[in-house]
């Protein structure tokens, strides 16, 4: 099977996740106060499907971005309000978002469904690179609930270790060192500042998705869960 037909055949295989409705529907947990939040976040920076999501040729190959028209109420309100819900004294305080990204990542169950009508090979053999052993996470990380939560996201835990996605971006990826065998992760990146003083979390969220509808929950369930996870550890509220 020549590249061209590798291509379109992961595009079909993937079709369903271009067609998920990821829309995450919070409004219901919104709060009377959210003005207390300045939205610094960017505008949407991520490659169209074809071009990362659809493209088992692209390090991006299986993650899905949240776009911002996939959140209702919009970001910065939905952050706004879970940060209040659990750390309510936050609003007394000056809070700037500068960064509420949520990333998907199905990219090693996606690999697989490929590799399955493809008969392997080259793509088995990026799936066990993918999937290589490395050291266990360090004082750095700790886990809350079902969620995993990095205090110190730009360090690099595991530098001998490739991860499931685009090497230092950034973005969806994960280390499969830290993920149960099996299960897509739902990264979550939160930068903000409270009273100047600068935070930085990235949190893993894993689950196994029975349908498009779990999909959406989980996502839900992750952003919620990471705003509970990161509110002990903000200081002097």
């Amino acid at each position: 099977m020549n590249r061209a037909s590798i291509f379109t055949l992961s595009a079909l295989l993937l079709g369903g996740c271009a067609s998920i409705d990821n829309k995450v529907d919070m409004s219901g947990i919104t709060p009377s106060k959210t003005q207390y939040v300045v939205d610094n976040t960017k505008p949407d920076n991520y490659p169209g499907y074809m071009a990362g999501e659809g493209n088992i040729y692209s390090c991006r190959y299986g993650i899905h971005y949240q776009s911002a028209d996939e959140y209702n109420p919009r970001k910065a309100v939905i952050f706004a309000s879970l940060l209040q819900k659990y750390a309510p004294t936050v609003t007394s305080h000056e809070v700037t978002l500068e960064r509420f990204d949520v990333y998907y990542n199905s990219r090693l169950k996606s690999k697989q469904r490929v590799a399955g009508i493809l008969g392997g090979g080259l793509i088995n053999a990026i799936l066990l690179q993918e999937a290589a052993d490395a050291l266990a996470a360090n004082k750095d990380i700790y886990t809350f609930d079902k969620i995993l939560i990095d205090t110190d996201p730009d360090k690099n835990r595991h530098p001998k270790e490739k991860v499931v996605g685009c090497e230092n971006e950034k973005e969806g990826e994960y280390f499969g060192s830290e993920i149960n065998s099996g299960h897509d992760v739902i990264v979550t990146w939160l930068k903000f500042t409270i009273d100047s003083k600068p935070y930085h979390f990235r949190t893993y969220y894993q689950f196994q998705p029975e349908n498009k509808e779990s999909i959406a929950g989980g996502i839900k369930e992750a952003i919620q869960m990471s705003l509970e996870g990161i509110a002990p550890k903000l200081q002097g509220l």
